[in-house]
């Protein structure tokens, strides 16, 4: 477990699990038919978290591939990552909490088209209801609500490696222009926020993967924006540029413009009180895929409590299935990775989610 262990030299774990209880905090609200908490006008705090997720996925994961540019290795590190607590969270919804929640028959929940959809939640697509399942939430029929994200970081694992195949992410000014291309397409000719406050839709795969390859980019400069002076000056601009967007009315260009900058220049700072977070493993991904049955079941078993009553639950409860997850399901798939064949990342992959 050398590559975890290298996690806690860093802030990433912490600003990881910071992401994901924001999440937990922001679905705390739409489960309770409250208007989630907003960090821009077209964003709330649980999507803007998400994107976070995918910025320090994009560096920690484009290390993973500079170190070892090998497919089938790169693939069986991020399966081993992913799969096995996607799999147990999608097990335990569907064979435990399900049958206990569902307000229909045990036969009819079983042999329900939605329930066996559910368990076709895999790699690339995600089948979130189940029979009969809390049926007076807000979300009612959706056990877990967050695993739909999961589909679309895969592939922008798939995106990386193929351009990684392709040659392109060593040419990493070449990486740099599709990046720019994409997103000024996406924030500009087809203007994200004017149809956004037309449809209250957005195109998840394109605003997330323009995250993650920042990212990426970050992780291929490193050495020009995030070492000693460099990051406070690009901290300014980045700062500089997303005031000016946000003043100008552009709130979504701004969060793009800021926010995997920050992030990841606040990840590879090494706080002696932040990085202690990883002594407890690396809990993030636990807390982002446990925390919305816990959410959704406290509110079920205690439909009189209110909103912060059921913070105080849920969030400890989460922590302690993340503590679980992560030790008896995570680290133990992790210990089989495949050895990198190269010399080791500057800042190791291995936890990434």
């Amino acid at each position: 477990m050398a590559d975890w262990q290298a996690h806690r030299s860093n802030n990433f774990d912490f600003v990881r699990l910071l992401a994901a209880l924001s999440v937990l905090i922001s679905h705390q609200f739409a489960l309770h038919a409250m208007a989630e908490p907003l960090v821009f006008e077209y964003q709330t705090l649980g999507g803007y978290a998400v994107m976070v997720f995918f910025a320090i996925s994009g560096y920690l994961i484009t290390a993973s591939w500079q170190a070892d540019p090998n497919l089938r290795r790169f693939a069986a590190r991020r399966l081993l990552r992913i799969w096995p607590g996607l799999l147990c969270t999608v097990a335990l919804c569907g064979l435990v909490l399900g049958p206990i929640v569902t307000q229909v028959p045990l036969h009819a929940y079983f042999t329900d088209r939605t329930t066996l959809h559910f368990f076709g939640t895999g790699l690339f697509k995600v089948s979130p209801f189940l029979p009969g399942v809390f049926p007076n939430s807000p979300l009612a029929y959706i056990p877990n609500g967050v695993l739909w994200t999961i589909p679309i970081e895969l592939r922008c694992y798939g995106y990386l490696a193929i351009l990684g195949l392709l040659g392109i992410v060593r040419a990493r000014w070449l990486m740099l222009a599709l990046l720019l291309g994409v997103s000024a397409w996406y924030y500009g000719v087809h203007d994200a926020e004017k149809v956004f406050s037309l449809t209250h839709t957005h195109l998840f795969e394109v605003e997330y993967a323009t995250f993650f390859f920042s990212g990426s980019c970050l992780y291929l400069f490193r050495e020009y924006c995030l070492i000693g002076v460099r990051k406070i000056t690009g901290a300014a601009i980045v700062l500089g540029l997303g005031v000016v967007a946000y003043v100008a009315g552009h709130e979504l260009i701004a969060a793009f413009l800021m926010t995997p900058f920050l992030v990841i220049a606040c990840g590879t700072e090494s706080s002696p009180v932040l990085r202690r977070f990883g002594r407890f493993g690396d809990l993030s991904y636990g807390v982002y895929i446990y925390a919305f049955p816990v959410q959704q079941t406290t509110i079920w078993l205690t439909p009189r409590l209110g909103i912060y009553q059921h913070f105080a639950i849920a969030i400890p409860v989460t922590l302690v299935l993340a503590w679980l997850s992560w030790h008896f399901v995570e680290k133990v798939a992790l210990s089989h990775k495949p050895r990198s064949q190269g010399p080791a990342a500057a800042v190791s992959p291995a936890t990434a989610s």
